[in-house]
Formats: C-alpha cells, structure tokens, sequence
C-alpha cells in the first residue's frame, strides 16, 4: 500500500482558473474572470484515505500531505492553431518544478471555456470502456487527481508527453453569469457530463471571510464528486475530489485489495502578482 501511496507524491494538479478585479483583457461590465498577466496561485492538497473492513466499517484511517502546486498566468493573449486571444496557465508541482503543465482557456461573454491542455512527465491511463455507473480503481482516481481539471479519464488513449491535446468540443468550464441553481453542460465527449452552482458558502483566506459559489459536477458514469469554491475576487479557494467504494491495490497484490472511501482536498495558501 505505501508502494502505491507514494505514486500520489508526484501528482499533478487541478487548478485552473482565478480571479481579480485589476483585469485589462475584460472590456464588458459581465463579471467573470478576469485575467491578468503573471499572477501565480499556490495550493496544498491533502489527501485522506479511510479503509473498510470486510463488513463496510472503517478499519483505519491515512492521511498524507501531497505537497504543493503553483499556477501562473503566462499569456493573456495567446494564439493555439490559429485560435487567438487564449489565456495560457502553466503549473507545476513544487517537488517537480521541471513537469510543466499547460492549459489554454477562451473566457468569453458566455463562458469559460477549456480549448486544450498539455501535461508534459504525466502519462495519462487507458480506462476501459463501459456502461453505466461504475466504480473507481486507486490509479484511476489518481489519474483524476494528477490532471489540472476532472478529465483525465476522457483519453482514450496514452498520449506523448509533450502533445497539445485539443477538445474536439470546447469544454465549457464556467457559464456566465455565475448563480446558484444555475445548471450547464460541461462536456458531451466520450461522456456527458454536466456542472452545476449548488449554493454559496464563506470560506476563510488569510483570515479573510469569503463567499464563494459552490460548483459541483454531475457526472453519471462515475462514482465521483468534485467541488469547487470560487470567490469572484480569489478565484479557486479550495477544490474537492471525493470517491466512495475505491477499489485500492498494492504493487504486490495488482488485481485485487480492499474497498476505501479516498479524499483530496486542495486548498488555496498564496495569491502573488
């Protein structure tokens, strides 16, 4: 089981996107995000895994600090296969600052939307297919776990380390104007899926109270729960990702193990521009 925990130590992150009122490429009196050259996010994940017995009930708790990842703004104004004014953010574990993410967004009037992300250093696995909602293995929740955004199961195949892998259908990250109820769909292929504003809630950044919309995704095919809180001033303040029944293995024992409930929990330390 250690064998695999440490696997988790290189993962890669999860964020994508923030905000600030100080932002020159949004011209229109719609809030959304704004963007601003050179900005730089920094967030601590823990991850916390509660094993079961063989009658359902927790037989011993693990909880690992994952270390943190730092996000950077580098482009306002990027252009990706003739496709002009992306905003480009890279980010990169501080244990591995040499494995650079990258993701390109188009935030317009209607929405923010994710046109293509490159992982270099992280390999991507090949889920099989199938139908109806189904439950995650340890490696697969990791996969989530490692992307920048809840995807990484949407390959359907090991791409190469330093490919731009385009979304054949924009992803629609966020549809403006953010308000609670408010239900979109996030992505159609090779699985539908669909984000919603559940309600708003405070949380606290160096001490300040702030209220943030409460994202979560509805995502049929799998046992999974993301949720995300953004606060329109700070962007991403913390991210959830939570799988019931995770089948968990060990590098000895491949194909088979006991059942856990496993929890990541990113949250947001440092704002630097």
């Amino acid at each position: 089981m250690k064998s695999i925990i440490l696997v988790s130590l290189v993962v890669c992150s999860f964020i994508i996107l923030s905000c600030d009122d100080d932002n020159p490429t949004n011209t229109s009196s719609l809030k959304k995000y704004p963007t601003k050259n050179n900005i730089e996010w920094e967030y601590n994940t823990q991850m916390i895994i509660n094993h079961y017995d063989d009658f359902g009930n927790i037989e011993n708790t693990e909880t690992m600090d994952l270390g943190n990842t730092v996000v950077k703004i580098v482009i306002v104004n990027d252009t990706l296969a003739a496709i002009s004014n992306l905003v480009k953010f890279e980010s990169y574990e501080l244990l591995t600052p040499e494995n650079v993410a990258e993701n390109w967004y188009s935030n317009s009037d209607s929405g923010l939307f994710s046109i293509a992300y490159s992982n270099p250093g992280v390999s991507q696995p090949v889920i099989p297919k199938s139908t109806g909602k189904r439950y995650l293995n340890f490696e697969e929740f990791l996969s989530l776990a490692k992307s920048m955004t809840p995807e990484a199961l949407n390959l359907s195949k090991v791409k190469s380390a330093d490919s731009v892998i385009y979304y054949e259908v924009p992803r629609r990250v966020l549809d403006y104007p953010l308000t609670v109820n408010k239900r979109w769909v996030e992505l159609v292929y090779p699985w539908y899926r669909e984000r919603y504003v559940a309600k708003t809630e405070v949380k606290f950044f160096q001490g300040q109270a702030l209220r943030c919309y409460v994202i979560k995704v509805d995502w049929p095919m799998f046992e999974i729960e993301f949720n995300d809180y953004i606060n329109l001033e700070k962007g991403l303040i913390k991210r959830e990702i939570i799988s019931d029944s995770v089948l968990i293995t060990t590098i000895n024992n491949p194909d088979s193990g006991s059942f856990g409930k496993i929890a990541t929990y990113s949250t947001l330390v440092r704002i630097s521009d």
